[in-house]
């Protein structure tokens, strides 16, 4: 009886990450930014400031991803070909949260400390910070092309 109820736990936490990752692919673009130095606000109090950027981020199926902003500093005033690769996942302790971690391949120092949430239909990719909330919001733009 035990377990059946961990495998019917497990099947469906595995379904519903991968359900939540194909909600997650195509191509986003950067629409907003919030910048706070107040460690002790919530994140739902925070207005994101609206922004014109040519920065796109592109999830694929694979668990890949590719962007023309740099997403190892968080600038998005600068663009070009191939700026930021490398993958995205769900890590086992994040699953309840929804939350996947974001590792560029060119990240000195930092590597897994960027987060990727879908909100309100619009993703929000958190930066390390100790001092606040850096989060650039992209908006869907298109799913990939198989």
């Amino acid at each position: 009886m035990k377990t059946n109820i961990a495998l019917t736990i497990s099947l469906l936490l595995f379904f519903s990450c991968s359900s939540l990752q194909d909600n997650l692919v195509g191509n986003w673009k950067l629409s907003s930014i919030i910048n706070s130095d107040n460690i002790y606000v919530a994140r739902s109090s925070l207005t994101p400031e609206k922004v014109e950027s040519k920065m796109t981020v592109s999830l694929k199926t694979d668990g890949t991803f590719i962007s023309n902003g740099d997403l190892c500093t968080g600038n998005w005033k600068e663009t070009k070909d191939n700026n930021s690769k490398g993958k995205f996942y769900i890590p086992k302790y994040m699953k309840l949260d929804k939350t996947f971690r974001l590792e560029a391949d060119k990240c000195p120092g930092l590597g897994g400390d960027h987060h990727l949430k879908l909100l309100n239909e619009k993703l929000e990719l958190y930066y390390p910070s100790a001092t606040g909330y850096r989060i650039q919001i992209f908006e869907k733009i298109s799913k990939e092309k198989v």
